[in-house]
């Protein structure tokens, strides 16, 4: 019952607007019905402080998740990117052991020719042949050393046309090995990848609940607010027209004169003798209305509750086109042409390690960025940390790369952007949202910034 008298006290103010006359007797509310409602109002308002409490550290989680989920993808394009080159090296080295291959099987056919000439040349006997045929000793020994030349440049061509297929297997074998070994960390990479994506989906899910949680303890506030304040109100007007009504009968009623006091006599009234004492005189009074006597002015009440006010839904305000951003200094051959690029890529999704030309991550975003300037970049932020030249943020040009890393170092990166000019960059940030004009400084800090 108490709550119905309550919610229709509210109900009432809300319609009317404002407090009837001060002649109408408007029911006035218990202390008890103020007290319900202002225990409505704290329990909403602690509810509101746990939820702001709770969705805080919910936060502080998603933006731990949401670097780990950067670190996780740009290992995974890493990965991506050492599996691309193993892949290369395995073919090249498997390329090279073919070919030695095929070097040491021309070898082997050449000393097999050779052999079957010497043989039907009559073998030991060519060397008798020589000597017999010799004008002098000295064509003797030409003749001679030059059949030894012959039998080692074959041999020897033949030896190292093996060593060299049997390096060419060994490197074939080590490059397939490696391959093996990048594939594996690929697939790690995407499996951690893909949990760490879980991860923060499964975090945002509950910041989104406790975000509707939140919206709906603050509604609950703000009505047990509302009702306090009309109620408090209410009753603090309702008292005082009381009061003024006292006040008023008090002074309408007439006012008696005062009765003038007179000592009796000591002898009997009608003795000669004793004479009468006159009785005293009082100064002649004005005729005018007599005041009323001011009323005793009560005690202050407290102050009520500020009512909250309406809420004015703010006029729009034109939409601006965003300043072009300063440029310090003009920018470096090709820092214009990746600049116009990213522009023209705001508002694509984020993807995890694509490279566009529909989505990107931020490392895609860059390298196709560069791409248009002319500079080749891997996509990869680490790689792309490591092929800069570092400068100061008060040396940033349009062009330059941002990087956010976890040890300061480009081993640790995780994130890249691109500097734009006046303070700010183009970013694809993280999944759900896009690619986007932002100031550096709007997260975390950057670790350093580099020049292509």
């Amino acid at each position: 019952m108490r709550n119905r008298f309550v919610a229709g006290v509210f109900a009432t103010a809300l319609a009317a607007g404002v407090v009837g006359p001060a002649h109408a007797d408007p029911a006035v509310p218990t202390e008890s019905e103020l007290q319900d409602a202002r225990d409505a109002e704290a329990a909403a308002a602690g509810s509101v402080a746990a939820l702001e409490a709770r969705l805080a550290d919910l936060t502080a989680q998603v933006d731990a998740l949401y670097i780990a989920a950067a670190k996780a993808i740009e290992a995974y394009n890493g990965a991506r990117v050492l599996l691309e080159q193993a892949t290369e090296a395995e073919t090249t080295a498997r390329a090279a052991a073919e070919q030695r291959a095929a070097e040491a099987e021309q070898a082997r056919i050449e000393l097999g020719r050779m052999a079957a000439a010497t043989y039907s040349q009559g073998g030991q006997l060519a060397g008798v042949g020589m000597v017999l045929g010799a004008d002098d000793g000295q064509a003797l020994y030409e003749g001679m050393g030059a059949l030894r030349a012959v039998t080692r440049s074959q041999a020897t061509i033949a030896q190292r046309a093996r060593d060299a297929r049997q390096e060419a297997d060994d490197a074939a074998a080590l490059a397939a090995t490696a391959l093996a070994e990048r594939s594996a960390a690929a697939e790690q990479a995407d499996t951690a990848r893909a949990a760490a994506e879980a991860a923060v989906a499964g975090q945002e899910q509950a910041v989104a609940a406790v975000e509707e949680q939140r919206g709906a303890a603050i509604t609950q506030l703000a009505a047990a607010r509302g009702t306090t304040v009309t109620l408090e109100r209410q009753r603090q007007e309702a008292l005082a027209a009381e009061q003024e009504r006292a006040e008023q009968e008090q002074a309408e009623q007439p006012t008696a004169p005062p009765q003038p006091t007179t000592e009796p006599s000591v002898g009997p009234p009608d003795d000669p003798t004793v004479p009468v004492e006159p009785p005293p005189t009082t100064p002649p009074q004005p005729t005018t209305e007599p005041s009323p006597p001011q009323p005793t002015t009560p005690p202050e009440p407290p102050e009520p509750p500020v009512p909250p006010q309406p809420t004015v839904e703010p006029s729009p305000e034109p939409t601006e086109e965003p300043e072009e951003p300063e440029q310090p200094d003009p920018p470096a051959s090709g820092a214009q042409a990746a600049v116009d690029y990213a522009y023209a890529q705001v508002g694509k999704p984020y993807e995890w390690g694509a490279d566009g030309p529909n989505s990107f991550d931020c490392s895609g975003l860059t390298m196709r960025a560069w791409e248009a300037g002319g500079v080749g970049l891997p996509h990869w932020s680490v790689a792309q940390a490591q092929a800069v030249d570092r400068v100061s943020y008060s040396d940033l040009r349009a062009g330059d790369l941002i990087f956010w890393s976890d040890n300061g170092q480009a081993s640790g990166v995780y994130h890249v952007g691109l500097y734009i000019g006046g303070g700010r960059m183009i970013h694809a940030p993280r999944p759900g949202k896009n690619v986007e004009v932002q100031n550096v400084f709007y997260w975390v800090d950057p670790s350093f910034y580099g020049r292509v």
